[in-house]
């Protein structure tokens, strides 16, 4: 007697995506393009080139953008001092953040003296 197969054992077939459901290739692409005139195009190629043109989308490292992380960082570290965050109060890496801005006497800016770094030395009114 044939052993029957539990109904997990299906054989699936591999997700097709119907070609309709691409972004910018679907029968509203496609009439779009059929519509415009050979100048149309051309200034709209012209205008992705501009934009896309110098982009590198195979290399993660041009897309990550390191230096606007390291501005949004340093944005939210000066909104804290000027809130009143004491520099004793922060890490090591934020501390890093704002030498690598301001160079190694970056407290002077708000205020404060070396020793502030690891103690409350400058108490702010």
């Amino acid at each position: 007697m044939a052993e029957k197969k539990p109904s997990y054992a299906k054989k699936v077939e591999p997700y097709r995506k119907p070609m309709d459901d691409d972004l910018f290739d679907n029968p509203m692409v496609r009439a779009a393009l059929a519509a415009m005139s050979p100048e149309e195009k051309e200034k709209y190629r012209q205008i992705g080139e501009q934009m896309y043109g110098n982009m590198n989308f195979e290399d993660a490292r041009y897309l990550s953008n390191p230096e606007a992380k390291m501005t949004e960082a340093r944005a939210c570290l000066e909104s804290q001092l000027r809130s009143g965050l004491h520099p004793s109060d922060m890490e090591d890496n934020e501390k890093a953040v704002l030498v690598d801005s301001y160079g190694d006497k970056w407290y002077e800016k708000w205020g404060f003296v070396k020793n502030d770094l690891s103690e409350i030395t400058t108490v702010k009114k």
